[in-house]
């Protein structure tokens, strides 16, 4: 690594005469810290005790002797239930049983020695309670059976624990759920923007650069513990102003352990919509499994999960459409209230001097052939005889998703541990137009999305002595999310008579039709479709913690390589086009403007504006980033 510059060295420093004077906090953000006093049974400190530690489901032990004050500390542990004994000549062994040890935690495990022969034990079993007496930061640690207990929404979202913690809004799903199809929640905490947040992974960077999303979302099913900071967090779990949340996987043990879990619902208890004739069928499924164990016994271990929904979302809708009146071009009927007028006649320019269409009809020569096309596409109203809400139907979006995790943790001598994994999850999107493959009806977003996420990290931690241990972690997430409207491929618009918009695949499909006074666009696709996004994470993180009599010093580095590249083309119209219909073309200066104006104006085909967009070339954007960073405690 470099040599410091003055500007980090500094902080450095103040950080490290801070380490003189003080306490004994620890923090980790994949791991946690065990540490307690040993004292006789007048009170006094019991220096060059032996005190073993063991995790009770994996056999794991570590060793190390009380230092001339009687403290002892275990820095960067994987979480678990651990059991600790303190040996010394003249005295009986004691031991402390049920110890909950929880990620990013600082346990304290006092204990007594008594008068008496080393093969002699006084066992305490009580459970240390999680309250930590130790630390400044604050939040909230969700333990395993909390986690699959409760009952949450969003496909179980972890993040909707979020709403637990204190001085935090309720959770929410940012963006749309192409953008989102992973169902990434996001809160403010504390005030501050929801930018602010810090989601890791194993305390591996799991956040978008752009939206700032979760990349990954496992089951909750699959994870063993949900570590919330909102403020004083540790200097390595950095980049944040809000909330700071680390999950953890569940890790294998000596004893094989599995479960397998299904959740569905339909809406065939829900009421109807008040104005809806009927009511869209709604089905969920959310089912999978996990399973852990050993592969060696008390030192390689194994854990994986297979997680599949199945979410059929039933959408009603009442919209307005054309009449058969107005599409033959008779609005005789609206005369009252509406009057059209020609604009061949009078100034050009300024609209001035216009003449009403006779019996306020549009001649069937003056009305676009290209109208009549795409008024084809559109149905006829079904909902009562009016001109406004008139038309009553219901689509279907299916949202399939699968996902799984795969760990290994091994052991591979008392000083070396290491622990691997990758996870995967590719939700699969499909939202139907209101009016089929030609879209429209006010759902600019039919679409078919695909968003193939991966994740992966390895975590070494070497143990040099009982007194300086170093973690080293590498990991990569990556995600391919691609959105393309429902005719992508075809030439929808050539086909209507709209040349030179169907250009190759990318701007294939109907030009998008926005007409003032209907549901936009009436026919056609948002101008943001299609998408091909993607970003590229690479993390590597090395965190050394130096025990030095009765404190500790931690320093570290961060290293973040990232690639986001983006392909959309909606700065106009986007890439097939889009017309705009307004009120202008059909009114004269002053003149009162009905709402039919600008749906005449589409009949014979005079567009305000129509802005077509093409795509060049992908934006990519490439960062890399270093923060050193060294604490005291």
């Amino acid at each position: 690594m470099r040599v410091l510059c003055a500007r980090r060295l500094i902080p450095f420093l103040a950080w490290l005469a801070a380490a003189v004077i003080g306490g004994m906090l620890y923090g980790q953000a994949v791991s946690g810290s065990l540490l307690g006093l040993v004292t006789d049974s007048s009170g006094a400190v019991v220096p060059q005790a032996k005190v073993t530690i063991t995790e009770m489901k994996t056999g794991i032990s570590r060793s190390m002797e009380t230092n001339a004050s009687g403290y002892f500390t275990f820095p960067t542990l994987e979480p678990g239930t651990y059991r600790v004994s303190v040996e010394r000549t003249g005295f009986r062994t004691a031991i402390k049983e049920g110890i909950d040890l929880l990620v990013n935690t600082s346990v304290r495990a006092d204990l007594v020695l008594q008068p008496g022969a080393v093969n002699e034990t006084v066992t305490v079993s009580a459970e240390v309670p999680i309250l930590q007496t130790d630390r400044a930061d604050t939040g909230r640690k969700i333990e395993e059976v909390q986690l699959v207990n409760m009952p949450l929404g969003y496909n179980r979202n972890f993040q909707s624990l979020l709403n637990l913690v204190p001085g935090t809004t309720r959770s929410f799903q940012p963006h749309s759920e192409f953008f989102n199809s992973q169902g990434s929640l996001t809160s403010q905490v504390n005030g501050v923007s929801r930018l602010g947040n810090n989601v890791q992974f194993e305390g591996v960077d799991n956040n978008h650069r752009t939206g700032l999303l979760s990349v990954l979302i496992p089951p909750i099913e699959a994870l063993e513990t949900a570590d919330v900071s909102t403020s004083n967090y540790e200097a390595e779990l950095g980049r944040a102003g809000g909330a700071v949340t680390n999950i953890m996987l569940k890790s294998g043990t000596n004893n094989l352990h599995g479960a397998a879990y299904w959740f569905h619902s339909n809406s065939a208890l829900d009421a109807r919509e008040t104005f809806q004739p009927s009511k869209p069928v709604t089905t969920y499924n959310y089912y999978g499994f996990n399973i852990g164990g050993p592969i060696n016994r008390n030192r390689t271990f194994f854990f994986g999960d297979f997680l599949q929904t199945k979410d059929r979302r039933g959408d009603g809708f009442i919209i307005t459409v054309p009449t058969a009146a107005s599409r033959a071009g008779d609005f005789s009927s609206l005369a009252s209230r509406a009057v059209l007028y020609d604009p061949a006649t009078g100034n050009l320019d300024t609209g001035a001097g216009r003449q009403p269409f006779a019996g306020n009809r549009i001649p069937d020569s003056r009305v676009s052939p290209i109208t009549k096309k795409l008024l084809t596409y559109v149905p006829l109203p079904n909902l009562g005889s009016g001109i406004t809400n008139n038309y009553a139907s219901s689509t279907t979006r299916s949202k399939d998703s699968n996902s799984f995790d795969v760990k290994v943790d091994h052991q591979q001598n008392p000083k070396d541990r290491f622990s691997a994994r990758y996870s995967m999850q590719r939700p699969v999107v499909t939202d139907p137009g209101r009016f089929g493959i030609y879209g429209g009806g006010g759902k600019g977003f039919a679409a078919t999305g695909v968003n193939r996420t991966q994740s992966a990290a390895i975590n070494y931690t070497r143990m040099f002595s009982p007194t300086l241990v170093a973690e080293t972690r590498v990991g990569l997430s990556r995600y391919s999310n691609i959105a393309e409207n429902l005719d992508i491929g075809t030439n929808a618009a050539d086909a209507v008579g709209i040349k030179g918009a169907n250009l190759d695949r990318w701007s294939s499909g109907l030009t998008s039709m926005n007409i003032g006074g209907y549901a936009n666009p009436l026919v056609g696709y948002s101008g943001s479709l299609p998408w091909n996004r993607a970003e590229t994470n690479i993390d590597f993180v090395s965190n050394w913690t130096k025990l030095l009599r009765n404190h500790t010093v931690k320093f570290g580095l961060d290293l973040r390589r990232l690639r986001d590249e983006l392909l959309q083309t909606q700065d106009a119209g986007g890439p097939r086009g889009e017309y705009q219909f307004r009120n202008n073309q059909t009114s004269i200066p002053g003149a009162p403007r009905g709402v039919l104006f600008s749906r005449n104006s589409a009949r014979m085909r005079m567009p305000t504006s129509g802005l077509p967009d093409t795509a060049t070339t992908t934006t990519a954007f490439r960062s890399r980033s270093t923060a050193d960073s060294a604490a005291a405690f």
